[in-house]
């Protein structure tokens, strides 16, 4: 098998997780559970599922060098992930996010202060071109600088690098890229912010993505799976039944598994499947990159 080369750019944020028995209303205030300090930021996922997964990673990213970060990298030492382009600025915060859990429903609700992630520069990506051009795959999501998503684009198809941009969370910054992108793969609600007018129908949405100039369009539905629209048809890949327990994370683990499995050379269908148990098994343990499971616990999954 193929050993899968994986440039992911993005966010690294300290997730500060809040599990309550609800989600407050507006103006309510509810007794928490507990609270936990965790590594997220939606790059940082993606490469932790990557590199989980199987895949030879490089992230890159920018942290401040104020505590905040170290929780990240106690948790790149323990699985072995790169930490070398993990760029340390002591001239701006860490990022961080607030996440309240639902104890009964596994939903949740995210405050994202963006800190380092949005002084990630152009200078920053154009010093690393070389690992993008060395790569199968570029990742990217939307928690950083457009100008490092701009360049980040432009450096991976002046190299014949494939992007998958997971447009995530929303930002016009995907107009600006979308036509150099391969895969993009948003869930439904950033589907529609991206194809409005389509009433919600994934086919529709799915059409007017593709006329917008990328070939190819996998929206994640949660529980029910994934649909694909693109060069190869067009088709649904259900998700396998599980007793969510925290649903942070979830889309990050599918787009670090789905880049994994398409770098090692599986085909669209059976990538969507692998990146689908992933995901699935990801939501029964609580937190985001410290959800993400192995590849053997993912194939085992698969076949039972």
């Amino acid at each position: 098998m193929k050993l899968a080369k994986i440039t992911i750019i993005g966010s690294y944020n300290t997730d500060i997780t809040v599990n309550v028995p609800h989600l407050p209303q507006n103006g309510e205030t509810v007794i928490g559970t507990s609270m936990k300090f965790n590594p997220g930021g939606k790059g940082s996922n993606q490469a932790v599922a990557a590199h989980k997964a199987g895949a030879d990673v490089i992230f890159i990213a920018k942290v401040g060098c104020d505590g905040m970060e170290q929780t990240g990298f106690e948790l790149y030492d323990s699985i072995g992930m790169p930490t070398d382009n993990i760029i340390r600025d002591a001239s701006v915060s860490t990022g961080i996010a607030t996440i309240e859990v639902d104890a009964v429903t596994a939903e949740n609700r995210i405050v994202v202060i963006p800190g380092a992630n949005m002084k990630i520069t152009a200078e920053d990506v154009r010093d690393r071109e070389d690992l993008i051009a060395r790569s199968d795959i570029l990742l990217l999501q939307l928690e950083t600088s457009r100008e490092a998503i701009t360049e980040a684009v432009r450096i991976a198809k002046a190299h014949g690098v494939k992007v998958v941009l997971n447009p995530a969370p929303f930002s016009d910054v995907v107009f600006d890229v979308i036509k150099d992108v391969d895969i993009i793969t948003p869930n439904e609600t950033e589907a529609a912010l991206i194809a409005p007018g389509s009433s919600g129908d994934l086919s529709r949405m799915a059409s007017d993505i593709i006329a917008m100039g990328c070939d190819n369009v996998i929206i994640t539905i949660g529980s029910q799976g994934s649909f694909y629209k693109g060069k190869l048809g067009e088709f649904t890949i259900p998700a396998k039944k599980v007793d969510a327990v925290d649903t942070t994370g979830a889309g990050d683990a599918y787009n670090g598994a789905l880049c994994t499995a398409l770098a090692e050379g599986m085909c669209m269908k059976d990538a969507m499947i692998f990146a689908g148990a992933f995901a699935s098994l990801s939501v029964t343990r609580p937190g985001a990159a410290s959800s993400m499971p192995s590849r053997s616990d993912a194939e085992e999954f698969m076949r039972s």
